[in-house]
Formats: C-alpha cells, structure tokens, sequence
C-alpha cells in the first residue's frame, strides 16, 4: 500500500472534500447573479426563471430569507430541474458599477418591484407568471409552493391549448386563463396579446372582460409613447401624454397616483419644481397611505426626495 506523509494525506482528503462539495453544487443548480446568464440557461435547458430581488447586507429578512431558505440544498434541489436561479442584490448605498447599476434598475421596474425580498417566478421569455416573498417554511416546503405555482401555470396554459379547437365565449375562458393572476401592471407590461384574444373571441363581452382588459391595454399604450418621448427628454409632451390619460381613462385613486407620480416626475425634469409640488401634494390628499401616496410623502420632504422625483420617469418605462 502507497503512504503518503501526514500533511499530504490531509491535502488528499480536504481536496476530496472540495470536489464533492463543488459537484454537489453543480447538481443542485448555481444562483446566477446576471440576467443573462440566467436566460441562457433557461432556454438552454427548457427551465423557468426565479427570480429573487434582495438586499441582504443591509435587511434582516433578506438575509434571513437566503441563509434559512434560498441558500439551503434542499430548497435549490427541488427547484433547480424546473427554475435556472437569478438572485439581484441591491445594496443600501446603490453604490454598483453603472452597468450592473443599469441593468438591476431595468429589472426592477419590468417587475415593478417596491419591497425587499420579492420573488418573481417568470418563462423563458421573462413573462411572470407567479410572484411570492419571504414565508416562514422549511426550504423543502418552500421549494414545493413554488412547484405548485409553477404547475398551476402549466395546467392554465394546457386549458389554452385545448381552447384553441373551441369558440366564442367558450374559447374566451380557455384563452383568459393564459393571463396569470399577478399584478395588473405587469398583465398590461406582458400580456397584451392574451388580452386581445380574449376581446375578440367574446365581442359582445360576455364575460365582462372588455372593461378591464380595455383599460390594461390604454396603460400599456402609454407607457409605450412615455418611453418614446423619455428617449428623447421630451417632459412638455410627457405630461400633456400623462394627462390625456388620466382625462381619457378617467382615472381614479390608486391608478391615479401612479400617473400623477410619474407627471411630478416629469415636471421635475422640465424645471417645474413647484409644479411637481403641487402634484405630490395632490398624491397624498387622494390617500396618503397607498404605496404611491406614501411615495409622494418622502418625495415632499425634500431633499433625498428631490433627487428621486428627478428619477421619477423610469417608472413609466416598462422595459421593451
């Protein structure tokens, strides 16, 4: 038998030890920290996307969410044969270099993302399809709701399927389960088309989707033209854009706030800082604890809150 001396002994058994670690990772799948190293493998390998937006050197609970769930080999083993992994972090100070800065401030409004952690389950073209946050499960039962969302998603786009052989309002209700059950923004952002099928499969509205569906694709209209006339910095006819939608849509409470949000964000930029004022305050007199009113109300304090109104355009930009 072959003896080698103590100290390389030790080196063979730590080395053996670092091999089987790291093939172990290998086998229950890489967090990815770029987004497109995570679409490649999903489309590589016939995955979805998991998405994870944290910040876990400056939140306790995305700290906590990553060290007792999202880190553990049990939770990775369970997702990773149907999701590539894709975790954002976000530091406090946003101090990141300017492309990695760049493209997480893309991601973030593409999701419309307002909290830390949020979860954004999407398919291989980034069309979400589920979201979720930190719960209080074991990683293995946190893995399997995600499975769960996932095969309700799979079951819906099956209905669709079978739809297509069927008609009128019948067909509408296979089409409509295509539309995922996620925040209405992100249905305007990414399912436009869905939506469509459903209004001309149902044209005398049977179904009683046409309201809401009409209004989801005027949002989308607009963020398009805002996004067209951010390119080139033209915050005169954004807010003349932003307020012909508000008047079109007749637009009420929290869909409201959001577009007067963007319109202080536009006044802002074209030096109408008491315009912009004037806006914010109308926020938060429609109702000061909804997630835009509340904005408005950091906003108005000024300073820090000056330089994000600035920053207030990107939000009506989804990302194309």
């Amino acid at each position: 038998m072959k003896c080698f001396p103590p100290f390389r002994r030790w080196f063979l058994i730590l080395w053996a030890m670092l091999a089987c670690s790291a093939s172990e990772a290998r086998a229950l799948g890489i967090w990815h920290r770029d987004y497109a190293s995570a679409m490649n493998e999903a489309r590589a390998e016939g995955k979805k996307l998991l998405i994870v937006f944290t910040g876990t050197d400056w939140i306790e609970i995305c700290a906590k969410f990553y060290d007792e769930i999202l880190g553990d080999p049990a939770f990775i083993a369970t997702v990773s044969p149907q999701f590539a992994l894709l975790k954002l972090e976000y530091p406090k100070d946003n101090v990141m270099p300017r492309e990695e800065a760049a493209q997480k401030a893309v991601l973030r409004e593409a999701y419309r993302v307002r909290g830390f952690p949020t979860v954004v389950l999407t398919d291989a073209e980034g069309r979400p399809f589920g979201l979720n946050g930190y719960q209080p499960l074991q990683p293995k039962e946190y893995g399997d709701q995600i499975l769960g969302i996932l095969a309700v998603h799979e079951d819906n786009l099956a209905a669709v399927k079978e739809g297509a052989n069927l008609a009128g309002v019948d067909k509408a209700k296979a089409l409509s389960r295509a539309i995922p059950d996620v925040p209405s923004a992100l249905i305007a952002r990414f399912y436009r088309a869905e939506m469509e099928a459903v209004l001309a499969a149902d044209p005398d509205d049977v179904l009683k989707m046409a309201g809401p569906f009409r209004k989801l694709i005027a949002e989308a209209d607009y963020s398009r033209e805002i996004q067209k006339l951010a390119r080139e910095s033209k915050w005169e006819e954004m807010i003349a854009v932003t307020n012909r939608h508000i008047e079109g849509q007749k637009l009420e409470g929290e869909s409201l706030q959001g577009a007067l949000l963007n319109r202080a964000g536009f006044e802002k930029r074209a030096g109408k800082s008491d315009a912009a004022t004037t806006t914010l305050r109308q926020i938060v007199a429609i109702d000061a604890t909804s997630p835009p009113g509340e904005e408005a109300a950091r906003l108005l304090k000024g300073g820090e809150g000056d330089a994000e109104a600035a920053e207030a355009p990107a939000r009506a930009q989804p990302v194309e």
